[in-house]
């Protein structure tokens, strides 16, 4: 085996000594070169050695070429190395199956020289890239990874500093009962640490998301008794902006996971909260049709342009339209809620009417009354 060790290395498998002969002073000019004399011992090396390419005979006693080419992609270690079948003109048959088999190309004998190499280099590039492109897709993989656990650290350190905060904030209230000034301040702490809150739990969701690391647990779920208690949970919020929030029909029975459908409605109303002007009204509803349970969310706020609403559930597709008060928003909420209502086999939309305000809705497979009971 000649000294290269930065060049491929090739495997030869042939059982006859002149053709190994032949070939090793062929190649080793350019490559360094091994070779065996049976398919077993082909396998053998490939299973103790990382080949860049093999070259095989096609008629070899006990176990043919095309026997240890079906054994070569059956390894995972070698399911995508480089093979070149080498054979007689009167193998076309055998040609055929060990390319359905998976081999890469095949030279017929007598051998001509300067085909050998050209087919020889060409695969060789092939898998150079090949290569490339793995090690490219396993930094990104771990470029990911590392994301989203020091997304996790942050997220999780975050939330004790967050936490000892609002305590105090809420201790700090008891003091100042008779200071306007200060409960103003502490009123501004609040928006301040709830908005981060709000921050750390949607990126959280979003590795979850990403990481496929959710677990989904579908239940028969009321609509009604979910909605009123997502409202029950923002009515303070809506309250601090004099919205009013209304519920005038909420009929039906879905399934659904009970977590991940609250953290949908909670995103939903929690932006119709964002994005309505003080006083306004949000509206939440619920229809039964075709099998389906449609939930929809309306507020009247400044709607979305025409030119953006394609940018609607993508990953921080955040648009011109902003909160009314400052409210803080990360652009994950509604890609958020997209892949919880797709991973729970429902659909998610909108509606822009002509009034204006908009209309979010989900719908999620609804349950017969009679299968309940």
């Amino acid at each position: 085996m000649s000294e290269q060790p930065n060049s491929p290395l090739l495997l030869i498998v042939d059982d006859e000594p002149a053709n190994i002969s032949l070939l090793k002073r062929l190649f080793e000019p350019h490559y360094r070169v091994m070779s065996v004399m049976s398919g077993q011992d082909a396998l053998d090396l490939l299973a103790q050695a990382p080949f860049d390419l093999v070259l095989l005979d096609i008629m070899m006693p006990d176990m043919n070429g095309i026997e240890t080419l079906s054994h070569i992609r059956s390894k995972s270690n070698t399911a995508d190395l480089p093979v070149i079948l080498v054979s007689a003109l009167s193998e076309v048959d055998d040609i055929v199956r060990g390319l359905q088999l998976g081999a890469n190309d095949y030279i017929t004998k007598p051998v001509e020289i300067d085909l050998m190499l050209a087919r020889v280099q060409t695969q060789l590039t092939v898998k150079r890239l090949q290569d490339e492109r793995k090690q490219h897709i396993a930094e990104l993989q771990d470029a990911h990874q590392m994301k989203d656990s020091f997304l996790q650290m942050a997220s999780h350190d975050l939330k004790g500093p967050l936490g000892n905060i609002g305590m105090s904030q809420f201790l700090l209230r008891r003091i100042l009962a008779d200071h306007a000034e200060g409960l103003e301040l502490l009123d501004m702490i609040e928006d301040v640490v709830e908005n981060m809150e709000h921050v750390i739990k949607d990126f959280l969701d979003s590795a979850a998301l990403q990481s496929g690391k959710l677990d989904i647990q579908l239940e028969n779920i009321t609509v009604e008794e979910i909605v009123y208690d997502i409202l029950g949970q923002y009515k303070l919020t809506a309250q601090k902006k004099e919205i009013e929030l209304q519920a005038p029909a909420v009929p039906g029975i879905m399934s659904a996971d009970r977590q991940r459908i609250a953290q949908v409605l909670n995103n939903l109303v929690s932006n119709a909260i964002k994005y309505s002007p003080r006083g306004s009204i949000v509206t939440v509803w619920a229809e039964e049709t075709h099998g389906v349970v449609r939930i929809l969310v309306a507020d009247q706020g400044p709607g979305i342009p025409v030119e953006e609403r394609s940018r609607l559930f993508t990953q921080f597709g955040k648009l011109s339209t902003r909160p009314t008060e400052g409210e803080n928003s990360t652009g994950l909420g509604l890609w958020i809620v997209k892949h919880l209502v797709s991973i729970q086999n429902g659909q998610v939309g909108f509606d822009c009417p002509h009034e204006g305000g908009t209309i979010f809705w989900i719908e999620l497979p609804a349950v017969e009354a009679t299968r309940v009971g």
